[in-house]
């Protein structure tokens, strides 16, 4: 699963539990403290970008309800070399009805190394439970990436989170500015997923959008592409404990570049 789409997995899981004050009819069962995922995968780019494969682990410290942390480290490795990438991600429950989410996130990559992670980012949104059954969450957040000589962006980020007895619907409009050349791009998706916390979740999710950047080489040239994606993921709880998730996605980058992507991961509840 690549980086932006392991972020939006994140965001909705931890969006479950903390709004398990929702009024649905499903209950979910109390979280274990502890949650440790460790698993590989591998990203084919076909315009020669080449196989991308690496594996990552993520801890998830669930002991107090009002604080939700978790620590990721990622190894990534293609023909430009292996890169590491950490990121600290978190849930901040102020009020029953206001949640805020936020992480920051880097890679140790330096000098003029093609980047195979964003160099820094970071990511705020707050969350709002609308009244009266509080089923219906509403946020805006905002992200700053840098890329290293390759440049920067900003993205506003409002969405919906929809609860519905076991389904989770989750719409996001992405608004992005790079650097250099000021250019503006938009995206969308859509995500649906189906399941209990402790038993299985199943779930698509389905983006659209257009993206612009400007390619610094010889001359400056303003690059825009219209994209589609696709991925599906399934996560099953074999025992209390124990359960292993999969996951496979595809994207077109029209006139750019298709991308197909697959991961395996095992988690621990202690």
């Amino acid at each position: 699963m690549t980086t932006p789409l392991r972020l939006l997995a994140m965001v909705v899981f931890g969006a479950t539990l903390c709004a398990q004050g929702t009024d649905t009819p499903a209950k979910v069962p109390a979280a274990l403290p502890y949650r440790l995922e460790v698993g590989g995968y591998g990203v084919d780019f076909n315009n020669g970008g080449g196989l991308w494969r690496g594996a990552n682990a993520t801890l998830w410290i669930r002991k107090n309800p009002r604080f939700i942390p978790a620590l990721t480290f990622d190894s990534r490795t293609s023909d430009a070399g292996t890169q590491r990438y950490y990121a600290f991600f978190s849930y901040a429950n102020w009020t029953p009805n206001f949640f805020t989410t936020q992480s920051v996130s880097g890679t140790d990559a330096g000098g003029t190394t093609r980047l195979l992670f964003p160099r820094f980012r970071y990511d705020v949104k707050a969350w709002w439970k609308l009244p009266p059954r509080r089923s219906l969450v509403a946020g805006v957040g905002v992200s700053r990436y840098t890329l290293g000589s390759a440049g920067s962006g900003t993205m506003i980020n409002p969405g919906l989170l929809f609860y519905k007895g076991s389904f989770v619907l989750d719409g996001e409009v992405f608004f992005n500015r790079t650097s250099p050349g000021a250019l503006w791009s938009g995206s969308g998706l859509f995500a649906i997923q189906q399941g209990h916390e402790g038993r299985h979740w199943a779930g698509m999710t389905i983006g659209v959008g257009r993206q612009a950047y400007r390619e610094l080489a010889l001359a400056p040239l303003e690059v825009r592409y219209s994209s589609f994606s696709a991925d599906l993921f399934y996560r099953k709880w074999l025992t209390r404990n124990f359960g292993i998730a999969v996951s496979g996605g595809f994207q077109d980058a029209r006139n750019s570049y298709q991308r197909y992507s697959f991961s395996t991961r095992a988690f621990f509840e202690f």
